[in-house]
């Protein structure tokens, strides 16, 4: 699939649906040749390289609810909600164990975005930046550290959080790499539109060493309206083919409702097999 890009949004755990679409896509031995993704949909697309298909479900299934995966006493003790020694390294290389090598070895693009916390702007790591395991790790675990929840990330001579907070759908990287068509999964349904953050004012505050979030975040909501519209404009002209979630299942970003989490995870099974046939047809175009 030449010039065919896998545009993944982030979004927490409701990033579960994205894992049961590419893990469809594992099912179907559907391949694609570049994928871009921030935050989760970053997170949760490295199974897919790695052809490790269940890994991302079976995971939450064992462990969400672990108290040694995510808590306040760790926002409290390390800065961080989720326990990113156990929810990423320990995880990584010993519970769930992440095929690198395979991973290393797949014939594709691989690119995690990050938010620069000096400069203000979304950079895009890639697999050749990820000479050792551990950059690969870091790299995600920059791109998974939600603002407020997280601390920032030091990775690279870089201060970084969340990919998501200047590039929600990194749609405008992917067709700046190249790719005349997309292949779009976002985390919320149809209707969806992102509103201000509130108490603006205070988010200036938090973020006073790091003015640029604060900025980027007060104007987050513009950027992601702004590329539904593109996402929506490129669909409608056949240059982009969107999964988003057929209803509603309210699952927020740090859900432990394991029941929500499947629910989801079924729904984004579902919403892959009732539009295969549609994709396939729409790829050969």
């Amino acid at each position: 699939m030449e010039n065919t890009g896998l545009v993944l949004e982030g979004g927490g755990l409701r990033g579960i649906y994205t894992a049961a679409i590419l893990d469809f896509f594992l099912s179907k031995n559907l391949s694609f040749n570049y994928t871009i993704g921030v935050s989760a949909g970053a997170i949760y697309s490295a199974s897919y390289a790695s052809k490790q298909k269940r890994r991302n479900i079976d995971i939450f299934l064992k462990y969400l609810n672990d108290e040694r995966y995510m808590g306040l006493r760790y926002l409290l003790k390390t800065g961080s909600y989720i326990n990113v020694d156990f929810a990423y390294r320990k995880m990584t290389y010993k519970l769930s164990p992440f095929d690198f090598d395979t991973f290393s070895k797949c014939n594709l693009e691989f690119k995690v975005g990050v938010f620069n916390c000096e400069k203000g702007k979304t950079e895009f790591f890639s697999k050749k930046d990820f000479r050792e395991t551990e950059d690969l790790l870091n790299a995600l675990i920059a791109s998974g550290s939600l603002p407020f929840f997280s601390k920032e990330i030091f990775f690279k001579d870089k201060v970084l959080l969340d990919g998501g907070i200047a590039s929600p759908i990194p749609i405008a990287q992917s067709i700046l790499d190249g790719n005349s068509k997309n292949v779009v999964i976002l985390t919320e349904d149809e209707d969806y539109k992102k509103e201000p953050l509130k108490l603006q004012h205070l988010i200036s505050l938090y973020y006073h060493k790091y003015p640029k979030v604060a900025t980027a975040l007060n104007h987050r909501h513009l950027v992601y309206n702004k590329s539904l519209n593109d996402i929506k404009s490129l669909e409608e002209k056949g240059k982009a083919f969107v999964f988003r979630p057929s209803k509603i299942i309210g699952v927020d970003r740090l859900e432990r409702d394991l029941e929500k989490i499947k629910a989801l995870y079924n729904l984004g099974l579902e919403d892959a097999e009732q539009n295969y046939d549609r994709l396939l047809k729409w790829l050969e175009e």
